[in-house]
């Protein structure tokens, strides 16, 4: 995943890759409301991460140079689902509570594999 700036107020990003960033980010947020959902292109990838669960786990999808936007959609859709299930969260709208009571490891951080 992209090690450099997640976060930025000036980013240098072709155009074509942040509107498809944007729609990815959208259809997360549509589908598994009142989460933290991260969407950044890096060269050929897509990264897809829910920042509520962690910042450091994630997928990392190779964007195809030719693709159906609906089957596009369906993959995007489907690793946010998987990044839930890691955490045993419903592929639903976000649980707070079910949040909060996740366990973390030594630094504070929920992990999957605890």
């Amino acid at each position: 995943m992209n090690n450099g700036l997640i976060v930025t107020d000036a980013p240098q990003v072709a155009i074509n890759d942040l509107v498809m960033a944007k729609q990815m980010a959208d259809d997360l947020h549509t589908a598994y409301p009142g989460h933290l959902w991260a969407v950044a292109i890096d060269k050929s990838f897509l990264d897809v991460r829910n920042l509520f669960l962690s910042g450091n786990w994630g997928f990392r999808l190779s964007i195809p140079q030719m693709y159906s936007s609906s089957d596009w959609d369906k993959k995007v859709l489907r690793a946010g689902g998987e990044i839930l299930e890691r955490y045993r969260q419903r592929r639903a709208h976000a649980d707070d509570a079910a949040i909060d009571a996740l366990p973390t490891n030594f630094a504070g951080r929920h992990n999957p594999e605890l």
